[in-house]
């Protein structure tokens, strides 16, 4: 089986679909299929020392540059002449292609040219077609809609949705396309809590009670809730840290120092950047709560890293698999509401055994349902039963 992923980009700035992407690659590669990935150029830089990994590993990728880059249609589109080059000639290599999200250039022009040339497709939107995005930029969206995108999800061969909360969102749009739901995955042997990065890493911290916040800085994550709540928070937990842990792709960071600067909290706040290999689960090892206030979250792979790392979870019910850990008893699920957040958060605080006992079922709750290996098995299968499908069908 000769396998391509096509994705808008592999900046680690992006979150889940990057992570998901190179390791649903690397675990597909070692069970002896033949996968390529086709990215852009980014606005920010790609960590190429993180890529070099994964192509030392035999998996081929291919980033194109971005035509017109200076042009900002054209770098927020990720419109790439070299990208449409490389479909044209290529596509008809492989038996099956799996495309990120929506509404952008790759996805649309990758969608053309396998139904050009009678290549089953799989669209995986990540959360666009959720109703809190699917309202945004309504009238750019309906324009796109209209003249590709319906198209490209009607014909495709299946849609993925990563929970069953994602696919019952969409419903409503009444698709074509059948779909299936596939949980991300994680490799579980990375996430062993390690006292001894969190001294190498955040010394400084060492003895400080933490409550952490870790995605990107970005309008639908909540912060404008997570703020307030936590100055309600520091009333009630003395010596209590926030740590925003996460890359400020859109500059969004300005409006959370000035709420933070609002409420008079500097001194308890702290900004990492983007953490990633080590210095993530250092992060992980020395917090004592996870928190994530999501307005949407179409999945939230942070959530389970948190709970691989044995931490109780403080997570709104718009993140897609409250329902789950909630089922589990591996954290509290609250709505979009300071007061409800705070005192989610205290309580877990106050109590830290029922946080450690929830931390306990979340590492179980992931083993269970997340591994990296069991979700890349399923995805493996859908993948088989498409292609013997469209073989059958041509």
């Amino acid at each position: 089986m000769n396998i391509l992923f096509v994705i808008c980009s592999l900046s680690f700035r992006h979150g889940g679909p990057t992570k998901a992407c190179l390791e649903t690659a690397e675990c597909l590669h070692n069970k002896g299929y033949r996968v390529e990935i086709c990215a852009t150029e980014d606005l920010q830089d790609i960590d190429s020392s993180l890529l070099s990994i994964f192509q030392n590993k035999g998996i081929c990728i291919h980033v194109f540059p971005i035509t017109l880059r200076n042009f900002f249609l054209s770098r927020y589109y990720y419109f790439s002449f070299d990208l449409v080059r490389f479909l044209s000639k290529n596509i008809s290599r492989f038996d099956i292609v799996y495309i990120y999200s929506l509404y952008r250039f790759p996805p649309t022009i990758s969608s053309y040219y396998a139904r050009r040339k009678n290549i089953p497709y799989i669209i995986h939107p990540h959360g666009s077609l959720d109703p809190y995005l699917y309202k945004k930029n309504r009238h750019i969206k309906n324009i796109y809609e209209i003249l590709f995108e319906f198209r490209n999800l009607n014909k495709a061969a299946a849609i993925h949705f990563t929970a069953i909360e994602e696919k019952n969102l969409v419903s409503p749009l009444n698709l074509k396309a059948k779909s299936f739901v596939i949980p991300y995955g994680i490799q579980l042997n990375y996430y062993i809590p390690n006292p001894n990065l969190a001294e190498k890493y955040f010394h400084e911290l060492k003895n400080k009670k933490i409550l952490l916040f870790f995605s990107r800085i970005n309008f639908k994550k909540g912060l404008d809730l997570l703020i307030p709540a936590f100055a309600k928070i520091r009333k009630e937990i003395s010596n209590l840290f926030l740590v925003l842990a996460g890359p400020d792709n859109e500059g969004y960071g300005e409006k959370v120092r000035g709420w933070i600067k609002e409420y008079r909290i500097e001194d308890q706040v702290i900004f990492t950047g983007m953490l990633l290999e080590e210095k993530k689960r250092a992060i992980l090892s020395l917090a004592n709560l996870f928190v994530l206030p999501s307005y949407t979250e179409s999945f939230g792979i942070a959530v389970i890293e948190a709970m691989a790392m044995e931490l109780a979870v403080v997570i709104s019910n718009k993140v897609n698999i409250w329902r789950e850990v909630e089922e589990a008893g591996a954290g509290l699920v609250v709505s979009c509401n300071v007061d409800e957040i705070a005192k989610a958060c205290i309580k877990l605080l106050k109590n830290p055994q029922l946080a450690k006992e929830m931390g306990k079922r979340g590492r179980k709750l992931v083993e269970n349902r997340y591994s990296l290996e069991a979700t890349t098995q399923a995805l493996e299968e859908e993948f088989k039963k498409i292609i013997e499908s469209h073989k059958s069908n041509r």
